[in-house]
């Protein structure tokens, strides 16, 4: 056994390689290291205001998606869509943790949503989609936006790991 460290949201894995997928975060492959190269990069001293507030807004962003797939994990028909729901809320909700580490605040309460699901899970992959296309185009325009390296990078995986969630509502619409 090995210990592994994900460059994104820091969390342990244990394994004999690295897993292709964090199974915290949901972040590739490519970001998990040894735990002897990993190194904590999310302290950041002088963040500029625009990374700031596009933080601000991904912290809004991943409780309110959070929210959703814990309530169309309640409401979902089958185990399958059940678990499926309620592995992207934990995602989701990782992705909060993380960038409340990175603006220094604590994490709020993710509760479902009951006004944000529908009893039809086809009616939840529909909105999944949706949250995720979104939450996509706001990742990368915030990669883009951002001066920091590390804030970068932590937009453009939360891009990359939003476009992996698409795939997965659009396999089960």
């Amino acid at each position: 056994m090995k210990l592994f460290r994900c460059q994104i949201c820091g969390d342990p894995y244990l394994g004999s390689a690295p897993p292709s997928f964090c199974p915290f975060c949901g972040a590739s492959e490519k970001y998990m290291v040894p735990a002897e190269a990993y190194v904590d990069r999310n302290y950041i001293p002088d963040m500029s205001p625009r990374s700031r507030e596009n933080l601000e807004t991904a912290l809004a962003l991943e409780v309110a998606n959070a929210a959703f797939y814990f309530c169309a994990s309640n409401c979902a028909g089958n185990p399958v869509d059940q678990a499926m729901f309620k592995a992207l809320a934990k995602a989701e909700s990782e992705h909060a943790s993380l960038i409340c580490k990175l603006l220094q605040v604590s994490k709020p309460e993710i509760k479902p949503d009951d006004k944000a699901c529908r009893k039809d899970p086809r009616a939840n992959f529909n909105e999944s989609h949706g949250r995720e296309t979104r939450a996509v185009a706001f990742y990368r325009q915030a990669a883009a936006e951002a001066v920091e390296d590390r804030i970068r990078e932590i937009f453009t995986a939360l891009s990359e790991i939003e476009s992996y969630h698409i795939a997965l509502s659009e396999a089960r619409k």
